[in-house]
């Protein structure tokens, strides 16, 4: 866009911005309107690791064992690409722990 084009838009923002302004001074929120982040329970569960959480906490140790002095991001990528190579047969017993995992949760959740 050319600079000649640009100037309609730009006056367009400034005349909006004034607007916008003017009538801020003015504006009352709702009264039901919340106000910030809700707060989390503190006493409230944890949420279920996934089938590939389970495998890297199976996993880990014996990657750390194998690379001593690897950092934390390469142990990372080292189980991604572990957890890729695997089949559905392999993966299977590690979702169905994820799968009791999460039925667990959601027997304490629903109090």
């Amino acid at each position: 866009m050319s600079a000649k084009e640009k100037v309609k838009f730009d006056e367009m923002a400034k005349n909006d911005k004034v607007r916008y302004d003017r009538e801020m001074k003015t504006y009352i929120p709702p009264k039901g309107a919340k106000k910030g982040k809700k707060k989390k329970d503190p006493n409230a569960p944890k949420r279920p690791p996934s089938a590939f959480f389970v495998f890297c906490s199976d996993h880990r140790p014996r990657i750390k064992e194998e690379n001593p002095g690897i950092s934390i991001g390469d142990i990372a990528k080292k189980l991604g690409e572990l957890w890729a190579t695997q089949g559905a047969k392999d993966k299977a017993p590690y979702e169905a722990r994820a799968g009791k995992l999460k039925e667990k949760y959601e027997k304490v959740s629903a109090w």
